[in-house]
């Protein structure tokens, strides 16, 4: 149902929102220009003047490595923004949804401070350990080695669309149990909502992406009450049951932190297999070392990361004063975006940070997957995936000079996650022993 004026509200937020930041824009201020700009981490690497670069509205913006990891494992700094967000924070960062509608992003632990996230993350994170999600790496590679083996070798395919995308929905769906019949309305709205997630870019698209977040927690209510009453060997099923001390996680935990999952474990794999195929295609000498070599597929999972960036930048706002590297201090209800597109290339850290390098050494210092308390639970999950995917990949299609990109790659329309929508490529051979379609 249509809440006319709730929706009169949002659409004058969003109109307002756009209005400020083209003004700001125009005036050259950071604030405007990470809304307006088409390259991001060109925008990351303008940041370098100083470790805190400072927007005339109070927000802090930082492309600094040590501020960044700094920030990231603070106490005092919150992940639930709209806690300490003043009036015109709210127009910037966007509209909430009402209270009594369970958010896939702000009801799930990676927006959750203090006792309130120690809690859910004690209960939650025996089902994440890097254990159990190498349990479902058998699941993975049987799904990697049949979508591999279909991919056509006397036409070009899409590498995102065939691959990069399918994969990792139909894995997030194993770990969750969602039943097979349902994944392309899965799939459906997990698009949806990864489209918007730094914001709605209109009325009409906050409305997609309100519906989709109704319809997908309605879903998943409906599973976890199948799953509390016969459980089963899933992730839904273990929150579901998860106990400490007489403590259980309630509906809203659950079903905020499933939601999420699609999110985080669908979205930024996608863009980490795809942005990362195209990056080592246009690198033909560390390609043909690594399908030479499959023991080298766990650097280049690390150099991707570090070097794609999924996920481009996050916020954090302070809860009291913290002192930052470099001599700066972000006052109490401060908001700093943290580019981590910026600090993955940050040079005081990473030697010629602008180079893609399966041999960097530091490549696992990247903070694509976050850091301290908040780092993403499903990080273990994700470079499973990635692993498998490339070294199915490469095993069937060993050969570096028989890839071609064959048409012109185009780039999602996210901001804050950022990757590949379209990767057309041609493969003309297949390794010996590998499976023929």
């Amino acid at each position: 149902m249509i809440d006319i004026r709730r929706d009169t509200h949002l659409g004058a937020s969003i109109g307002l929102f756009w209005a400020i930041t083209k003004f700001y824009s125009r005036l050259g201020d950071p604030v405007g220009v990470l809304e307006t700009t088409d390259d991001i981490p060109a925008f990351a690497n303008s940041l370098r003047t100083a470790p805190v670069v400072r927007s005339r509205t109070g927000f802090s913006y930082s492309s600094d490595y040590e501020v960044c990891s700094a920030v990231l494992r603070s106490p005092e700094a919150s992940a639930d923004i709209p806690e300490a967000r003043n009036a015109f924070e709210s127009i910037l960062l966007g509209p909430q949804l009402p209270p009594e509608q369970i958010d896939p992003l702000l009801d799930a632990i990676i927006t959750k401070d203090g006792a309130a996230h120690t809690r859910i993350r004690r209960l939650v994170l025996p089902a994440f350990t890097h254990r159990v999600m190498q349990g479902w790496r058998a699941a993975t590679e049987r799904v990697a080695d049949q979508m591999v083996a279909a991919l056509p070798t006397d036409r070009p395919f899409d590498l995102v669309r065939d691959l990069a995308a399918p994969l990792p929905m139909a894995v997030i769906c194993e770990v969750l149990g969602v039943p097979f019949d349902d994944r392309d309305q899965f799939s459906s709205w997990g698009e949806t909502l990864a489209s918007g997630l730094d914001r709605p870019r209109s009325l009409d698209h906050a409305r997609r992406m309100r519906v989709a977040a109704q319809e997908l927690v309605a879903y998943l209510a409906d599973l976890l009450a199948e799953r509390r009453a016969h459980p089963s060997d899933d992730v839904l099923s273990s929150m579901a049951l998860a106990e400490f001390d007489g403590d259980r996680l309630d509906d809203r935990d659950i079903l905020g932190t499933a939601s999420f999952l699609l999110l985080a474990g669908f979205e930024t794999t996608v863009n980490l297999l795809g942005a990362g195929t195209e990056v080592l295609l246009r690198h033909p000498d560390q390609f043909a070392e690594v399908t030479a070599n499959l023991d080298l597929v766990p650097d280049l999972v690390e150099e991707a990361l570090r070097y794609v960036c999924p996920v481009q930048y996050t916020f954090r706002t302070a809860l009291a004063p913290i002192e930052l590297p470099g001599g700066e201090t972000l006052a109490k209800r401060d908001t700093i975006v943290l580019m981590l597109v910026g600090a993955n290339r940050d040079p005081k850290v990473f030697a010629d940070p602008d180079r893609f390098d399966i041999h960097r050494e530091n490549a696992r210092r990247n903070l694509s997957f976050g850091f301290g308390i908040h780092h993403c639970i499903g990080a273990a999950l994700a470079r499973m995936e990635a692993e498998v995917v490339w070294r199915s990949l490469f095993t069937r299609f060993p050969h570096a000079d028989a890839w071609r990109i064959t048409g012109e790659p185009i780039t999602n329309a996210g901001r804050m996650i950022s990757g590949l929508r379209s990767l057309p490529v041609q493969v003309t051979s297949i390794g010996p022993g590998a499976i023929a379609q």
